[in-house]
């Protein structure tokens, strides 16, 4: 009797902290070559938002080398893991938020994608691809001289 109970206590154990442990792990992708995204956690767990960064190989916009994402995903039954989610580059003349959305199956995890930025009125495809490990996003970009962290003119 003892027997049993102790392993009931450790698969709910297991059950409880096994979940906890993936969420913190960060899961990467690259784009194109040498661009990246990086969810904060995995993100074939859909119950919340998805968080992130995307850099790499891209165009800087206004002195930006990463930008933050949000999205969502699901798991469909007709196309496997469905993601959306938004990089919000910053809005100036030449940027603007850019939207994707794709379909990704296999180990690792791999498949199509499209975007869009309605600023630039540019739309694109690829193929989003699994990475590990994550490569090393950029340190924290110092604002060029004249400009306050947030990116305004100085007076």
């Amino acid at each position: 009797m003892k027997k049993s109970k102790l392993w009931i206590a450790v698969l709910v154990g297991a059950m409880l902290l096994l979940p906890n442990m993936a969420l913190a792990a960060p899961q990467c992708f690259s784009l194109f070559s040498g661009v990246y995204i990086q969810f904060d956690k995995l993100i074939t767990t859909t119950s919340t938002a998805q968080n992130g960064r995307v850099w790499g190989a891209l165009a800087s916009c206004d002195n930006l080398s990463s930008w933050p994402i949000v999205g969502s995903s699901h798991n469909s039954k007709a196309n496997g893991l469905v993601f959306a989610f938004r990089s919000f580059t910053v809005d100036a003349n030449s940027c603007g938020a850019v939207d994707f959305i794709g379909t990704l199956s296999g180990t690792p995890l791999s498949g199509p994608f499209e975007l869009w930025n309605q600023r630039t009125n540019f739309g694109s495809s690829g193929t989003m691809t699994e990475v590990t490990p994550c490569p090393i996003p950029p340190t924290k970009h110092e604002p060029p001289a004249g400009v306050d962290p947030l990116g305004n003119n100085a007076r």
